[in-house]
């Protein structure tokens, strides 16, 4: 059988690796490679003899991007932004303004929350997929301080994970978009797979994508970080590296020493961090009043019912009436009946029947059986009802009682 050098030369016309293969090495003594380091050297490729990969030098590019070499194969990157620059329509320091009233006091102190959003080798998710940037967003001197891990090495992995793990061991409140579906989870199994424990399960986390998603899911065709950014922060990215060629921009570092597209991807997450707190004040304003911002109103009053707060969800859906559904009027006047504003919720149960809708006819019976005495409008109403066991047991005891009362000259069945 030829040797792997043997047909190696062959495959390459007769040219050697730059590096001799041990004479006695095969196919069948090859050890198999698995995951990111395998692939990267399986696909590195030779040109003419001379690889066309070159050293990587990672001094030359902390110079680049501005950072600073913390260990061998981990850079860390620091930038900071003051109080009042804005983000689009916002201000993300005014994040720690607004957030504290609706946090717990354990966690209401704004030195202790951390935006996190990384940038990985893909996004399937599982043990092949590595998270090669780690940003960071603290709230400092009211402004915001971001700081930026990243992994040149895959043998310093370990490194880098501990390296934030002690960034974050102070951390009361992670806030995040699609972090509690992706970026923990990730994180997670590269800190398992490393070794290294890691008790980012006691932290508390806001990801930020489920209560915008709450407000606009009806309203907008998708709820992606860059459609929010357009739609709701006015921000639009010029010249941004998408975050789909990020891990391409690794693997040309990793592969061939070429960092030229690193900086668009730090310079990617940077954005995501800001946008990241931006959203904190903008999810307020959008809570505060929904349709000035074309929310769904419904959803955002729902959400302060479930908080218990009736009143501000009363007053939001009164303030959209003119364009609330059927089911939003619906709870409107739940509310109301509440209250017991009766007035109010009759004139919306009476218009809501008016267009056949079963729930308020329902609801005009009741009142006219046990508000307004009124019984025989309430079984009429009844008999609008779809018919079935319910609306049977609705007449009838309607019937009963207007016959107890002598208004009733049916005989009783």
């Amino acid at each position: 059988m030829a040797s792997l050098q043997e047909r190696f030369r062959r495959v390459r016309g007769g040219v050697s690796p730059t590096v001799p293969l041990p004479a006695d090495s095969s196919a069948e003594t090859s050890p198999p490679m698995d995951g990111l380091a395998a692939r990267l050297r399986r696909l590195a490729p030779l040109r003419a003899g001379v690889p066309t990969r070159r050293e990587p030098d990672e001094h030359a590019l902390a110079d680049r991007l501005g950072a600073e070499i913390i260990a061998p194969g981990v850079l860390l990157l620091t930038r900071s932004r003051p109080p009042a620059e804005r983000h689009g329509r916002f201000r993300p320091a005014d994040a720690a303004k607004v957030l504290p009233a609706l946090l717990p006091d354990a966690i209401a102190d704004p030195g202790g929350w951390a935006m996190l959003d990384t940038e990985t080798s893909g996004l399937a998710g599982g043990t092949g997929t590595w998270a090669f940037v780690c940003g960071l967003a603290r709230f400092q001197d009211d402004g915001l301080l971001l700081r930026q891990y990243l992994l040149t090495r895959l043998d310093a992995e370990s490194v880098f994970l501990a390296r934030l793990a002690a960034e974050l061991a102070d951390a009361t409140l992670l806030l995040s978009y699609n972090g509690k579906s992706f970026d923990l989870p990730l994180l997670a199994t590269r800190f398992r797979l490393c070794g290294i424990a890691w008790d980012g399960e006691r932290i508390a986390h806001l990801d930020l994508l489920h209560p915008l998603r709450r407000a606009f899911a009806r309203r907008w065709p998708d709820c992606r970080l860059g459609s929010v950014e357009t739609r709701l922060l006015g921000v639009r990215r010029g010249g941004d590296l998408p975050g789909a060629e990020a891990p391409a921009a690794w693997l040309d570092w990793l592969r061939r020493g070429d960092g030229g597209r690193l900086g668009a991807v730090l310079r990617h997450n940077r954005v995501d961090l800001v946008s990241v707190a931006a959203l904190v004040p903008a999810l307020a304003a959008v809570q505060r009043d929904p349709g000035a911002y074309g929310a769904d109103t419904g959803a955002v009053a729902r959400h302060w019912l479930g908080r218990g707060d009736a009143t501000r969800a009363l007053a939001l859906l009164d303030q959209a009436r003119a364009t609330l559904d059927p089911s939003e009027r619906l709870l409107l006047a739940s509310l109301y009946r509440r209250r017991g504003e009766w007035s109010q919720a009759r004139e919306l149960w009476q218009r809501l029947a008016a267009d056949g809708e079963p729930a308020a006819i329902e609801a005009l019976a009741k009142y006219h059986e046990y508000r307004d005495v009124d019984l025989t409008y309430a079984l009429a109403l009844a008999q609008q009802l779809p018919a079935g066991p319910a609306q049977q047991r609705r007449c009838l005891r309607l019937q009963r009682k207007l016959r107890a009362a002598g208004s009733l000259n049916v005989p009783a069945p």
